[in-house]
This record gives structure tokens, C-alpha cells and sequence, in this order.
């Protein structure tokens, strides 16, 4: 009984493990020209990295980047190379998934690009830190400090994640814990665990770098079609990043930044899209344009439209339909043609025979 007890277990190990496999070899075999080439260079670096001196060589050093040693290569390859294979196969598991759900939204050639902007972008942020800690304290550790890996990378997909389905639950639905809750909790948790000296602060500040650039992107430069970019909508503001007891003053301060970068330059005002009614009616895209702002003028345009239909009501002459003997009459030829109704909704006009559509918003 025993043995037998130890057969089947056997046998349920070797299903599972063929199944995984098989799941596995799905994935991959879906996965995108850019999917596959991203796992391979993870584990062709992974496997380099055993031999002498090729960590050193592509990992980044914050000290090696700048002139004389110039190492601008390992802005790339920084993280692409792991020294710790669970730490692999992370990776190219979330590189999988994120194929799965993002390239289709945004086409191989986006994703590839939002990759490399948050591979190079933590590098560069997390180095420039190191430099400045280096600087203010005279640590040599800061300045030959060697990291790499998809840490940074990792948490700007998750903020990735939250932009397009940002109220998906997570199977936790006993704690409502959602997409959108994401990003800030694997900000807390890699705090907490630095904090307690379990994970290196470097790794922290690779999750803000990967956090910050992600968002900045997303929010103000990816292309989003016809001339419009960036993710401009309210559960995506920066405020949204925090619990609400503390959105309000998050929203002003990051609103006066906002507005500051404006004025100096450094950022432009964002374009946003306004649908005047209906597919037949007129899209106007007004460069910095308060919603608020917007909303007044829509409506004043309804108003004047509604007073305009009214003195058409008031000033037509209706023929009688009915002859007197209850048989329609002929028209006669002073008599103005038939208007039909007009019916004029808060986001809908529509135009009729006799009565000009405007193409212009009144101010």
C-alpha cells in the first residue's frame, strides 16, 4: 500500500510537471516576435553571467556610466541580466503575460518601445540617485554600486495594467482588492521589507523610478491616435496612485507642479478631445481647455440652438392638413413646408431641412 501510495504520487508529480510544460511551450509559442527575443536575451544573459567578469561588464555601475568608463551599453542590458534564476524566471513570466495584454492594445512595435523606455529610463534614474547619494556623503559604496534586473521594469507594467483595466478584481474578492491597488501596494511592500533590512534600497528606488517613468509616459506621451496623446482621465491622475482620504491635497500639489512645468516649458499643455454630440455632429480639439469650460460652452450652444427652433415654431404659417370633407388638401403656395420635430439632447443635435447647422461653438 505504501508503494502504491508513492506511485501515484509520482505520477501526479510528472502530470503536473507536463502539464506546466505544456502551458509553458502554449505561452512562448503565442508569444510575439518581441516576447520571444526578450526571454531569450534573459536567459542567454543569465547563463553568461556565470562566467568571469561578464556581471560586472553588463550590469549597471553608476560610477562606469559617465566618462572616462563610459559604459552607456549597460543602460540596456542592465536589465536584461539576472544573477538569480527564480528572479528569471519572474521575468519572463510577467514578460509573457504583458504580451498577452498589452501588445494587442498596443501593437509590437509600442510595446517593444514602452519597454525600452523603462529598462533605459530606471537605469539612468536609480545611477543618477546613486551619484547624488555619492556626492553628499562621500560613499564610495553609492559610487561603484553594481544592480541590474527587471525590478523598475516589472512596476511599470503594473502601472500599465492599471490604465487599461484598472477595476479588474485580482480573486481577493473578499478584500476588493483590484488592478488599481497594485502599484501603490508593491510600492509599500518593497518599503516595508527594505525598511526591515530583508531587500537592498536600491531595489526600492528602481520600483519608484519604474513606477514614475510609467506613468509620466502614459499619462502625457504615448500616442493614442489621431494627434491625441497621453491617458488624460481621472482614474489615472496621479492622485489616484493614493488612498482617497489623501487624493484632495495629492491633486493640488500635482496639479501646482503640473502647471509650474507648464510655465517653465518643460511640459505642454495637454489637448483634449470634446464630442459635440452625435457621429454626424463636430469634434473640436481645443489645446488646454478646462472641462468646465468646455461643458459652459456646450450648453450655451444648446440654448441658442433651442431659442433659434422656437422663433422658427412661432413665425411658421401651419396649413391645414384636413380638406373639409376630410380628404387632404393640396398645399397651397404660400404656405411654409412642414418642419419636422426637433428634438435636441444633452449630447445630441440634430439638423433638419430648413434650419442651418452651425460649425462653429459660440463663445
Amino acid at each position: 500500500m505504501r508503494m502504491r501510495g508513492e506511485n501515484i504520487q509520482t505520477n501526479m508529480a510528472a502530470f503536473d510537471l507536463d502539464r506546466v510544460k505544456a502551458q509553458i511551450n502554449k505561452a512562448l509559442g503565442d508569444a510575439s516576435v518581441v516576447v520571444k527575443f526578450s526571454c531569450a536575451t534573459v536567459c542567454l544573459l543569465y547563463c553568461l553571467s556565470f562566467l568571469p567578469n561578464v556581471y560586472s561588464v553588463l550590469a549597471v555601475t553608476p560610477g562606469f556610466i559617465i566618462p572616462p568608463h563610459f559604459r552607456i551599453w549597460t543602460l540596456i542590458t542592465g536589465g536584461f541580466i539576472e544573477y538569480r534564476i527564480w528572479n528569471m524566471l519572474i521575468d519572463i513570466a510577467v514578460l509573457v503575460l504583458c504580451g498577452q495584454l498589452l501588445e494587442p492594445l498596443w501593437g509590437a512595435l509600442e510595446f517593444l518601445k514602452f519597454f525600452l523606455i523603462l529598462d533605459i529610463g530606471t537605469s539612468l534614474i536609480t545611477s543618477a540617485v546613486c551619484v547624488i547619494a555619492y556626492v553628499a556623503t562621500f560613499d564610495t559604496h553609492m559610487w561603484f554600486l553594481q544592480f541590474s534586473g527587471m525590478t523598475g521594469i516589472l512596476s511599470g507594467m503594473v502601472v500599465a495594467f492599471k490604465q487599461i483595466k484598472p477595476e479588474l478584481e485580482l480573486g481577493l474578492s473578499s478584500i476588493g482588492l483590484r488592478v488599481k491597488h497594485v502599484p501603490p501596494l508593491v510600492v509599500i511592500v518593497y518599503s516595508f521589507l527594505c525598511i526591515l533590512g530583508f531587500l537592498p534600497v536600491i531595489l526600492l528606488i528602481m520600483v519608484l523610478s519604474g513606477t514614475i517613468i510609467a506613468w509620466v509616459y502614459l499619462r502625457f506621451y504615448q500616442p493614442r491616435g489621431k494627434g491625441v496623446k497621453g491617458d488624460l482621465s481621472e482614474s489615472f491622475s496621479f492622485s489616484s496612485f493614493f488612498p482617497e482620504a489623501v487624493q484632495p491635497p495629492v491633486r493640488t500639489i500635482s496639479t501646482i507642479v503640473f502647471n509650474t512645468l507648464i510655465g517653465l516649458k518643460v511640459c505642454h499643455k495637454p489637448i483634449r478631445t470634446y464630442d459635440v454630440g452625435a457621429p454626424s455632429a463636430i469634434t473640436i480639439s481645443l489645446p488646454g481647455m478646462d472641462p468646465a469650460d468646455a461643458e459652459r460652452r456646450r450648453q450655451k450652444a444648446l440654448k441658442a440652438l433651442n431659442e433659434r427652433l422656437q422663433k422658427l415654431e412661432q413665425t411658421s404659417s401651419w396649413p391645414s392638413l384636413d380638406g373639409p370633407e376630410g380628404k387632404d388638401s393640396p398645399q397651397s403656395p404660400g404656405a411654409v413646408e412642414e418642419v419636422p420635430e426637433i428634438v435636441v439632447d444633452q449630447g445630441t443635435s440634430k439638423r433638419t431641412e430648413g434650419v442651418p447647422n452651425s460649425s462653429s461653438v459660440p463663445t
